[in-house]
């Protein structure tokens, strides 16, 4: 998958996965403070409850003091005073009931599972100090089985309101309440939970995919434009940040278009300028001579000098050659500009080759021919022009001091044949090797530099490539690659 594509989708994935880790987390923290408030709202239900059945028990031992004569601060008086008291308030209000001396020593239960519970049987000086300054506490306190209880403590006093003794209460229903309605209350909001999650989900996928869908768009309608080379502008109705996205992509293509065209006018009209520049300097080059020729021949020639018939002659003939020098020029120009219209065929290379450096000086020429015959699919009469010129460079690329050897090889190689033209020249400068198929270069003091640059239009046409390697004193060497005809 193309990159460009690729991550619009990885976007959508994020925004998909964030927004349901968002639902996820809140649904934990919901989880997490419906626990907290169940648990708080129960402690505080049992704490009231335990200090309204504190008080209720209170009354009722309060009642039962006053019914007595008298009621002495010994453990052993308190005992018998409550024996049988405390079962009774028990039994009545459904609870547990401990009695202390004024010591915190104990001496009353109402149940003998207390004491199993490792209920305290005796009190700490610091606790009865703490109790005594506020008359009445509640504990929380853990049992060695890991079950949480409450514990409520209060002084007894008599009818004079003197204490004598302590009472506590243990109450141990605090888990069994909230945790069956927590229960029940999460079994109920389970299927709610679950609605809620799946429709949060869809809409979650909706929206992660309604905003990352136009930067897919986006994203492949650039990669499609980059490949055609052209903008076509985004359609988005809704006027939201995505939108204004497009908007601005839209913004921007129609500035892109302009300045494509403006440059791509630009580089036409400066095409232009600079080729007629080059014919302009080019026809010129002759124009002069002729002009000066005729001024020459206009004032020297007499009519009546005998030898006017040769000096004529002399002159139609320098007359002919320049105008077939213009003539060249025009036809080198047009057939860059555009080129004829290819009639390709089947073609031997190594024949068309052989027969195109009979025309050389075959002492100057070395040719090297393929293992087997290679046919390539060309027009005939342009691929002899890219060897004529191909070949005229390397002769012209040797020195005058020096004797030219050009070496011509053809092979075959994974389907392409190879055509390499190598001189013993004196190379290419390297400041100068970008430039050498561009149109107008030449390093020569004749020639329109139009050579290589045909040569190039006609491979490209061909499917083929060309390039050089080239070193400075020693030569270079031409290497073109052209398809090979399938048999």
């Amino acid at each position: 998958m193309n990159k460009a594509t690729e991550s619009p989708y990885k976007l959508r994935n994020r925004i998909y996965v964030s927004m349901l880790a968002l639902i996820v987390g809140s649904f934990f923290f919901i989880g997490a403070f419906t626990y907290y408030n169940f648990k708080k709202q129960n402690q505080t239900y049992h704490n009231k409850r335990l200090l309204r059945k504190e008080a209720a028990t209170l009354a009722s031992i309060t009642y039962f003091i006053k019914s007595q004569k008298g009621v002495k601060h010994s453990g052993k008086s308190i005992f018998h005073l409550f024996q049988h008291k405390i079962i009774e308030l028990a039994d009545i209000h459904k609870l547990d009931i401990v009695i202390y001396n004024l010591k915190g020593e104990l001496i009353l239960s109402s149940s003998k599972e207390l004491i199993q519970k490792s209920i305290p049987t005796k009190l700490e000086s610091s606790f009865l100090n703490e109790l005594y300054k506020k008359k009445s506490t509640v504990l929380k306190g853990v049992t060695p089985s890991g079950e949480d209880y409450l514990n409520s403590y209060q002084y007894i006093a008599d009818t004079k309101n003197n204490p004598i003794a302590i009472i506590s209460i243990p109450y141990f229903q605090l888990d069994e309440n909230y945790k069956r309605d927590l229960r029940a209350y999460l079994i109920a909001l389970t299927p709610i939970y679950l609605l809620l999650f799946t429709i949060a989900s869809v809409m979650a996928f909706l929206l992660s995919r309604q905003i990352a869908e136009p930067m897919r768009r986006l994203s492949e309608i650039m990669r499609k434009n980059a490949l055609m080379k052209r903008y076509t502008p985004l359609k988005w109705s809704s006027s939201d940040e995505i939108g204004q996205l497009v908007r601005q992509y839209n913004f921007m293509v129609k500035e892109l278009e302009k300045s494509a065209e403006m440059i791509a006018q630009n580089e036409k009209e400066s095409a232009w300028k600079e080729m007629a520049k080059q014919v302009a300097h080019e026809i010129k080059n002759p124009l002069t001579p002729m002009r000066l020729s005729v001024q020459l021949f206009d004032r020297k020639m007499d009519p009546k000098d005998p030898n006017f018939e040769h000096h004529a002659k002399k002159f139609t003939a320098s007359m002919v050659e320049q105008i077939d020098t213009l003539s060249n020029i025009a036809s080198a120009f047009s057939d860059f500009a555009r080129m004829p219209s290819s009639q390709k065929e089947k073609m031997n290379l190594e024949e068309i080759t052989e027969k195109t450096l009979a025309l050389f000086d075959a002492d100057n020429v070395e040719f090297n021919k393929p293992a087997l015959p290679c046919y390539i699919f060309a027009d005939k009469n342009q691929f002899i022009r890219v060897l004529n010129n191909m070949l005229n460079n390397a002769t012209e690329a040797v020195p005058e001091n020096k004797k030219p050897l050009i070496s011509v090889s053809i092979e075959s190689k994974e389907g392409k044949a190879i055509l390499s033209i190598k001189d013993n020249g004196m190379g290419v400068a390297k400041n100068l090797q970008k430039k050498i198929f561009e149109p107008k270069f030449t390093t020569k003091n004749s020639g329109m530099g139009l050579g290589l640059a045909i040569v190039k239009r006609i491979i490209d046409d061909l499917k083929g490539t060309i390039h050089f390697e080239s070193t400075k004193n020693v030569g270079t060497t031409f290497y073109i690659q052209i398809p090979l005809l399938k048999q």
